[in-house]
């Protein structure tokens, strides 16, 4: 008899949700407050963490913490877009929305290639982590 195959990525919407706010929340600091673009990237760890952290035992960690990181950058960027923007002085209309489009393109981009992993990462770890010491991290 034959086998039918069902391939789906399966994640947890709570989790997703916990680690989009904090990717959120840290994007947002290390870009207006302390002016440390660079610094987003330790932010998609810890954010891929928390919603590593907030799965169940047998869960979807590094799942958990993949979406929550491009849900959270999806969030994030027409809101850091604009400031980027607004910092150019850019004054014509048309202008702005031509270099917002392109900018925040771009910048999707960038999120797909190099933090989305950095959240599955920060799932792993914490998921390793957790099974390594056994103890309540995020029971």
């Amino acid at each position: 008899m034959r086998q039918t195959i069902d391939p789906h990525l399966e994640f947890d919407w709570r989790p997703v949700l916990w680690g989009a706010s904090v990717v959120v929340l840290f994007g947002l600091v290390v870009n207006l407050v302390f002016l440390k673009p660079a610094w987003f990237i330790p932010a998609t760890l810890v954010g891929g963490g928390v919603a590593g952290a907030r799965s169940g035992f047998y869960g979807q960690s590094a799942n958990n913490g993949a979406i929550a990181v491009l849900l959270g950058s999806v969030v994030l960027t027409p809101i850091l877009t604009y400031t980027r923007i607004m910092s150019l002085g850019i004054e014509s209309l048309g202008d702005s929305v031509f270099v917002f489009v392109g900018w925040a393109g771009a910048w999707l981009i960038i999120v797909m290639m190099i933090l989305v992993p950095h959240g599955y990462i920060g799932g792993v770890l914490v998921d390793f982590t957790r099974r390594k010491v056994g103890g309540p991290i995020g029971y």
